[in-house]
């Protein structure tokens, strides 16, 4: 079983939301970095969103949605 980041983001509460988002599809997802993100905060690098290849196509369906909506919020 392949593993893909399909999105990084530099807020843990964002990257969060999105992970619950694809669960409540039905698409498990693992969020990876947090920890590191959550201690060295300042220039620590990104927390990444993962998903399994065969999910990857309908995740991108699932962010991109969600992208839009958090954009319009902004």
């Amino acid at each position: 079983m392949k593993i893909i980041t399909v999105k990084q983001f530099a807020n843990e509460i964002k990257a969060r939301l999105y992970h619950h988002k694809l669960e409540e599809e039905g698409i498990p997802s693992i969020i990876a970095n947090a920890i590191s993100s959550s201690l060295f905060p300042i220039g620590a690098g990104t927390i990444s969103l993962q998903v399994k290849k065969a999910d990857l196509k309908k995740a991108k369906k699932i962010i991109k949605k969600l992208d839009k909506l958090y954009s319009e919020e902004d």
